[in-house]
């Protein structure tokens, strides 16, 4: 005899699936992002350190929130 399979709970694995893989891919390139803003305030102008340090500030915290989403 053959089995019965939900079409909606196929399609809602594949999503959930797919949602992951691209939670992963948004971490990584935050990770990326962070790493060169770091690189990138050690070796700008004075002036312009602020500017950087902003800017990695607000990564690191935008970072933090995705890894504590899993």
């Amino acid at each position: 005899m053959g089995e019965v399979i939900s079409l909606e709970g196929v399609a809602r694995r594949r999503r959930r699936h797919e949602a992951f893989a691209l939670h992963a891919r948004c971490r990584v390139i935050l990770s990326d992002s962070v790493r060169h803003a770091r690189a990138a305030a050690h070796v700008t102008h004075d002036r312009e350190r602020a500017i950087w340090l902003a800017r990695l500030r607000k990564l690191e915290e935008l970072e933090a929130w995705a890894v504590a989403l899993g």
